[in-house]
């Protein structure tokens, strides 16, 4: 593996090279911490044997040669970062090194065959740097839900691209889904065994060392292949009108341009409202505003505008924590 650095920036330098140290010391595993967007972060040791296999799964998958140019801008100290370069050391693949920000593709003029990025960089990447996301050959999209308008600009880059499933524990992504015109579910990996309880994923893979494990997230379930619906944890019951998030985030994002999610407050009437909270202080949304994109059911009762959110170190944005701040929050009744 041959490694380009395209920053200056001493520390991700470093984080890049002290994980290849890492890996290539006695030490059988690695730790990791998990991203917290849904509960409080822990470190788990992830075997370098599993990872090892979660990387050629990949590389079988999207068909990964030696010699391909494979593109980090996430950071090294997240589960995606440190996967990507798992990936060029197995792979034998060369790794360029990009600042971890919104438009990685800045100041770099090698061809990429294969680039991992969150659906934010992915859109300012459109905005920013239009021309050289087009040159990338192969473009896994995770870590956060795609919006519908999103999802019809990335159609339109020529690249392979595909929506990622999975989290810290499953060792990165263990499903995948085709960006394409036509809805697609997400297809399981190779080796890549699902099932479901009480409408939860539940995976195991002898080869990545799970063992049914049982998530909390909600899909629907075919032929090893699933729609996600959203998080059990977010799941808002509003007078028995039960109500996902994430799909609702989905809907919605043509008409909201700036981060946003939907939430759920106790309420007396109705057990809880369905909310919207946005990082945003000059948007004055109306109830008319959503008809086009919901069903009168499921339009927030409340909005709530935040100066900012609080974000976790992968850059997902922390439900849990940024609610704790609601009361700061400018609040409008539709």
């Amino acid at each position: 593996m041959h490694i380009i650095y395209h920053t200056d920036d001493s520390f991700l330098r470093q984080a890049v090279v002290d994980f290849v140290e890492e890996w290539r010391n006695d030490s059988k595993a690695v730790h990791v911490n998990t991203s917290g967007s849904t509960g409080s972060p822990k470190s788990i040791a992830l075997s370098k044997i599993h990872m090892e296999a979660s990387a050629r799964m990949t590389g079988e998958f999207l068909d990964l040669k030696k010699g391909d140019t494979a593109l980090l801008c996430m950071s090294p100290e997240t589960i995606a970062g440190k996967m990507m370069i798992v990936r060029a050391l197995v792979l034998e693949m060369n790794l360029i090194v990009a600042p971890v920000t919104s438009t990685p593709l800045k100041g770099i003029d090698e061809e990429i065959d294969f680039a991992a990025m969150v659906p934010f960089q992915v859109e300012k990447s459109l905005n920013e740097t239009h021309e050289k996301l087009n040159t990338i050959k192969k473009l896994i999209v995770g870590g956060g839900s795609i919006s519908n308008a999103l999802w019809t600009r990335i159609l339109k880059i020529p690249a392979l691209c595909y929506q990622t499933f999975g989290m810290t524990e499953t060792i990165s992504h263990i499903a995948m889904r085709r960006i394409e015109t036509s809805a697609t579910k997400y297809k399981a990996l190779p080796g890549i065994q699902i099932t479901t309880s009480e409408g939860c994923l539940v995976i195991s893979a002898p080869h990545l060392g799970i063992d049914h494990l049982a998530t909390g997230d909600i899909v629907q379930l075919s032929d090893n292949q699933f729609n996600w619906l959203g998080r059990k944890d977010f799941v808002i019951n509003s007078g028995g009108i039960k109500i996902h998030p994430e799909t609702i985030e989905q809907k919605l994002g043509s008409l909201i341009n700036t981060p946003f999610f939907s939430s759920g407050l106790p309420d007396d009437q109705f057990g809880q409202k369905h909310i919207l909270c946005i990082q945003s202080a000059s948007l004055n949304l109306q109830k008319t505003d959503f008809l086009a994109h919901l069903d009168k059911p499921l339009i927030p009762k409340e909005i709530y505008y935040f100066d900012s959110f609080t974000y976790t170190n992968s850059g997902k944005i922390n439900r849990l924590e940024t609610l704790k701040n609601i009361a700061n929050a400018e609040k409008q009744v539709l």
